[in-house]
């Protein structure tokens, strides 16, 4: 096992590593590291801030989340992971304004395309944030595979950046939330006492929605997985609308939600 580091300052300069695990500190400028991840998985381009405390861990969590998210799916990123951190919420915006998310609201600490990655440096989370806590670390392990199965759905997608596909959040999302391990016993719990209170999502376009939306998205996923199989949850990844995707399922919108209420009822 090899790892091909590159260090950016003024100039590339590349050493090659025979070991497990290559670790560059970043320190008096901002420099970016590409380590190429195990079992024939893809170059990561990795951009931090200079002196980000929680760049190392971070850049650990890349290279889990790689090897995790490749077992997941069965095969390894098609294209390289262009991963960028960045320290505040006004470069946050200023990174995703292309995709026209700025300015973008307090909750929102990440995002996945198939050419970037751009996540909020947890420095930042404590003032700049809600909804999440950075002394959390496996929540912080989960957001950052989270947005790398976005990096992957998007290399299998024909839009690379989600462009047109607005009505597919319920698979993008909860795959995202399956795949990261988001889909926790508490959101679970939380979404099973709405549903006995009669809060279900009657439409898909209403799964991504509301305060349980990452249980909602995330449990319709595992039902499509286990009913239909990861083979085709792979297969899905080429949808770019959510008639595309029931296509493929062989069904309709009223029969999945139908299944997947009964699932909800006995997992």
């Amino acid at each position: 096992m090899s790892f091909s580091v590159r260090i950016h300052h003024m100039s590339y300069k590349q050493v090659s590593l025979a070991a497990a695990v290559a670790i560059l500190l970043c320190s008096a400028s901002p420099c970016q590291t590409s380590l190429a991840a195990p079992a024939k998985g893809p170059v990561i381009d990795f951009h931090a801030p200079a002196g980000d405390s929680s760049a190392d861990a971070v850049r650990n969590d890349i290279r889990t989340s790689v090897e995790q998210i490749q077992s997941f799916f069965g095969a390894p990123f098609p294209d390289p992971i262009h991963f960028h951190m960045v320290a505040d919420r006004a470069d946050f915006d200023a990174a995703v304004a292309k995709f026209g998310l700025s300015p973008t609201q307090c909750w929102m600490v990440g995002m996945g395309t198939a050419d970037l990655i751009v996540v909020l440096s947890p420095q930042a989370w404590g003032k700049q944030t809600c909804e999440h806590d950075p002394t959390n670390v496996e929540a912080t392990h989960q957001l950052v595979r989270h947005e790398l199965i976005h990096v992957y759905h998007g290399q299998l997608n024909p839009t690379r950046d989600f462009t047109g596909v607005d009505d597919l959040d319920w698979f993008i999302e909860g795959l995202a939330v399956l795949g990261s391990g988001q889909l926790t016993k508490d959101r679970v719990e939380h979404m099973q006492a709405a549903v006995s209170y009669g809060q279900i999502p009657s439409a898909l376009s209403k799964v991504w929605t509301g305060p349980n939306r990452y249980g909602f998205a995330g449990s319709l996923v595992r039902y499509v997985d286990q009913n239909w199989g990861r083979a085709t949850t792979v297969r899905l990844l080429k949808a770019r609308s959510s008639a595309e995707a029931l296509s493929l399922l062989g069904t309709c919108e009223k029969s999945l939600l139908s299944g997947w209420r009964a699932f909800l009822m006995h997992p």
